[in-house]
């Protein structure tokens, strides 16, 4: 808990940065409590580029250790799509790439301690927020898309979704990524 108030603490001005490079939209992908909340333009969620679009969501609302994390459809009222997105140690993706970003759950703007993780087997889960390397995730620009890849640290593979509901995965990455590889931050 300390360390993320100490996180939290020293990115007012790297956050700032990494959302207006990150490319908030108009999409509307998470609750109010999320978007319009004390955590305002920093909480919000991943949308892909996939059909259907898909956001990153917690099954079932739970932020329960090793809950998966999936893939589901866009939503205002659906707190399971309430993410916040931090810089790892306050340095901005686009200054800093390899230090990576983590996504903590934060159902109804309220952070829950817990944070997408691939802990090495290719699913997605939660895990107690720890700044490790299985939390981690490195922004790899996909040019001429407007979207991006995320790369886990530890493992070296890109977050990918499947079928509505269906848990998120990591994978090889492949010469051409495709839609379900692709992410953007949405509001």
């Amino acid at each position: 808990m300390t360390k993320v108030k100490m996180l939290l603490a020293a990115v007012a001005l790297p956050v700032t940065i990494a959302a207006v490079a990150l490319g908030a939209n108009s999409a509307q992908a998470s609750t109010r409590a999320c978007t319009n909340g004390p955590l305002f333009e920093y909480c919000g969620t991943q949308s892909n580029n996939g059909s259907p679009v898909l956001v990153i969501d917690s099954r079932g609302q739970s932020a329960a250790f090793n809950n998966p994390v999936i893939g589901w459809s866009d939503s205002t009222s659906d707190p399971a799509t309430d993410w916040f997105q931090l810089p790892y140690s306050g340095i901005p993706p686009l200054i800093a790439p390899d230090a990576g970003v983590m996504f903590f759950f934060a159902p109804n703007g309220v952070i829950s301690q817990m944070c997408m993780s691939d802990p090495g087997d290719g699913h997605v889960v939660l895990r107690g927020c720890n700044g490790s390397n299985w939390q981690r995730w490195i922004l790899t620009e996909v040019r001429g898309t407007g979207y991006y890849t995320w790369t886990n640290r530890a493992t070296h593979r890109i977050l990918q979704a499947g079928p509505p509901g269906a848990q998120l995965v990591t994978v090889t990455p492949p010469a051409t990524t495709t839609g379900t590889q692709r992410w953007h931050f949405s509001l």
